[in-house]
Parts: structure tokens; C-alpha cells; sequence
């Protein structure tokens, strides 16, 4: 009779190698800091939504010399005073989703102090004298003004040194205008509800996008998962068993 020998079963190797390993965990600790970061930009932005919801909802505040606790954003106040028109300015390069234009900040004198609000008046197009920016005049009459409070921007690139042009500015920060004009301001600035033509209103809300960076996360995250399963798959060997040997009791 043959004497017949049963093959043994396949084996698998894992044998990765050096390069492909190091270039595999690049691109997973890359996509997993990506995924990540897109994590963190979509909490904050539901984070913002909420600090939105919740202080635009609450009982309009009175702007006073004292006004500078944290935590005022979004709020809804007043200011009663006085124009202070030789100290206005114009923020450039201000988009209202057709043209580019200003937005123009007057500092408001509260009634009974020497302290100011700086108020955002509304945007105002660039006029045919562009780089000299247009009239938007104010009254010299004791005024209220209502609104919302915002913090400018503090995340901004600046094109050159020249960022304050007599009063063209490129970006407004509360420390650079006191610096340049010696008023003393509070610490927000109030956009006003209500502008006159040929001013437009400047309305500021949180970007309620976070379902894009949710969408972004999982892409990267998904990349993540994916180079890992690559990685393995590349390293996984299948080893065939030794053929076996013949017989040699066969005739």
C-alpha cells in the first residue's frame, strides 16, 4: 500500500519591515492629529453655539465706566453718550459677501465719564477715492445706542509695518486703538442694531458648521484605520508547507 502523508496547514508570518513601519506610522500619527483637530474645531464650535444661545437671551445690560468683567460676549446692551467723530476709523478689507468695503468704529463718550465704547456703526462700501475711505458722518446730539457686544478678532495677518493709515486701519484690537489714540476704552465693542444708509448693520454669530469638521474627523480617522489595516495586510505572509518527501518504499 501507499503510504499517503497528510500536508501540513499553511502558515501565516507577520514580518514587517523597517521603512514601510516607519513611513505606516507617519501617516497614522499624521490623519490621527488631523482627525483630532478637527474633533476639537467641531466641540468649539458647538461650544460657541451654545455661549450664543444662552447670553443673546438674557436681559439687555447698560454699558457703564465699570463694564470690563469677562464673559460679556453676545450680550445685548446700551450705551448713552456722545460721538466722538475725530477719533473714527475704518477697518479695511471688509466683505459683505458682494463687494469689499469698511466697517466703521466710532468710540461713543458714556454720559457722565471719561471712559468710551467702541462701536462698530455698520459696514460702508469703498468709494471711487479708495484708498481715502468715505464719509459716514455722525450727530453731535447726546445718543443711545443698543446692540450686541463682540471682541475683535485677534487671529489676523497683517500685509506689511503700515497698518495704521492715518484712519484706514487693517485690523482693530481694543490695545492697539488706545495706544494710538489715548482714549480709554472698554474692552468689547458694541455692534449697533440699528444703522442709518449708507451704513449696513454688521451681525455677528458663531459659525454653526460643526457637522463639516464632524464629517472631516471621520475622514481622517478613517484614513487612519485604513493605513493601519494596509500596513498589516503588507506584512502577512502566507507560508506553503514543505512538499513532502517520496516514499522510498515505493516500488
Amino acid at each position: 500500500p501507499i503510504n499517503c502523508m497528510h500536508p501540513e496547514k499553511r502558515q501565516l508570518r507577520f514580518t514587517p519591515t523597517a521603512v514601510p513601519t516607519f513611513a505606516a506610522m507617519l501617516a497614522f500619527g499624521l490623519t490621527c492629529y488631523l482627525g483630532y483637530w478637527q474633533q476639537g474645531r467641531a466641540a468649539e464650535k458647538r461650544s460657541l453655539q451654545a455661549e450664543y444661545a444662552q447670553r443673546s437671551s438674557l436681559a439687555p445690560i447698560s454699558l457703564r465706566a465699570e463694564t470690563r468683567e469677562a464673559g460679556l460676549r453676545y450680550r445685548i446692551a446700551t450705551a448713552r453718550g456722545v460721538w466722538q467723530a475725530d477719533r473714527q476709523i475704518y477697518v479695511d478689507n471688509k466683505f459683505d459677501g458682494e463687494r469689499v468695503g469698511y466697517h466703521v468704529i466710532t468710540p461713543l463718550k458714556i454720559s457722565g465719564t471719561d471712559v468710551h465704547v467702541l462701536v462698530n456703526r455698520g459696514w460702508i462700501a469703498r468709494s471711487a477715492a479708495y484708498p481715502v475711505a468715505p464719509s459716514a458722518a455722525v450727530t453731535s446730539a447726546d445718543t443711545e445706542v443698543s446692540g450686541s457686544l463682540t471682541l475683535p478678532s485677534a487671529r489676523f495677518i497683517e500685509l506689511g509695518a503700515q497698518t495704521v493709515e492715518g484712519n484706514v486701519w487693517q485690523n482693530l484690537t481694543v490695545e492697539r486703538y488706545q495706544a494710538v489714540t489715548g482714549l480709554n476704552v472698554l474692552p468689547y465693542v458694541l455692534l449697533a442694531g440699528d444703522s442709518l444708509p449708507p451704513l449696513r448693520p454688521v451681525v455677528e454669530q458663531p459659525d454653526a458648521g460643526a457637522a463639516k469638521h464632524v464629517e472631516y474627523m471621520l475622514t481622517w480617522y478613517s484614513l487612519a484605520a485604513t493605513v493601519t489595516l494596509l500596513w498589516l495586510f503588507t506584512n502577512i505572509h502566507v507560508q506553503k508547507p514543505p512538499m513532502p518527501a517520496a516514499d522510498s518504499r515505493l516500488p
